[in-house]
């Protein structure tokens, strides 16, 4: 993960650099992240099943112009005499990009067969019940306002 780290701090000074980023984030979802070595403990052997997501974004802009210095009203003697020409270019970009990964199973092969034991995360799973209730809630009680106001 430390190599990720590396990746994602790396200036990204052009679209080459940013698609090679791109792709070396993408290479964090070979078979060998998402499934560990096995784990032989007797007759029984142990592979961690994770789940891995990947993010990236980035952008980049530019712009350049050329022109005399824009005429004020009653200025047009001025603007019409040749003089400096405003000339401006530029460009920019950046962008960003993370992995995450979290257990989700373990696999269990033994002289029973083969067995799938999920990982259950019990705070998101509470998490997700108590923003539930809560949207519930706050959902209720719009209804009440709006039908007070009928």
């Amino acid at each position: 993960m430390s190599e990720m780290i590396d990746v994602i701090q790396k200036a990204v000074p052009d679209q080459a650099t940013a698609n090679e980023l791109m792709t070396r984030l993408f290479d964090v979802t070979h078979p060998s992240s998402v499934f560990s070595e096995p784990v032989s403990q007797g007759e029984y052997r142990v592979i961690l099943a994770t789940e891995v997501s990947v993010g990236l974004g980035y952008g980049y802009g530019g712009g350049a112009g050329a022109g005399n210095e824009a005429a004020e009203e009653g200025e047009t003697e001025k603007a019409a005499a040749p003089g400096p020409v405003n000339a401006g270019a530029g460009g920019g970009g950046g962008g960003g990009g993370g992995a995450m990964a979290r257990p989700v199973a373990v696999i269990s092969i033994g002289p029973d067969g083969v067995r799938v034991e999920p990982i259950v995360d019990a705070t998101k799973i509470a998490l997700a019940f108590f923003t539930t209730l809560g949207a519930m809630f706050m959902m209720r009680r719009q209804m009440r306002l709006a039908g007070r106001k009928r």
